[in-house]
């Protein structure tokens, strides 16, 4: 359910916006995948924290089918870099 053109796009427009230098990247990547709009206008603590939209999902809020679907998205993520290590690894391994 996750659509990588639109991750790149947000990521390529977004990220850069984000008030963190890290987390922008991964949750510019998260919002344009799933279809939302992450960050943006929140309260913290009861104080306005004033921040730009990540993606362009119309400004709806996340919802619990929304999370599993991150989750598992991170989940395919996570086992793609460990399978890049672990060839990189072996890879280290028989060259030296």
């Amino acid at each position: 359910g996750a659509d990588a053109n639109k991750a790149w796009h947000a990521v390529r427009r977004d990220a850069k916006k984000h008030r963190s230098p890290n987390a922008g990247w991964p949750e510019a990547a998260m919002a344009g995948a799933l279809g939302l709009a992450l960050a943006g206008p929140r309260f913290y603590g009861g104080v306005l924290v004033d921040d730009v939209f990540m993606g362009e999902g119309g400004r709806r809020e996340a919802d619990s089918l929304d999370i599993r679907q991150a989750l598992k998205l991170y989940r395919v993520a996570d086992y793609l870099l460990i399978a890049l290590f672990g060839l990189v690894s072996v890879v280290v391994i028989v060259v030296t």
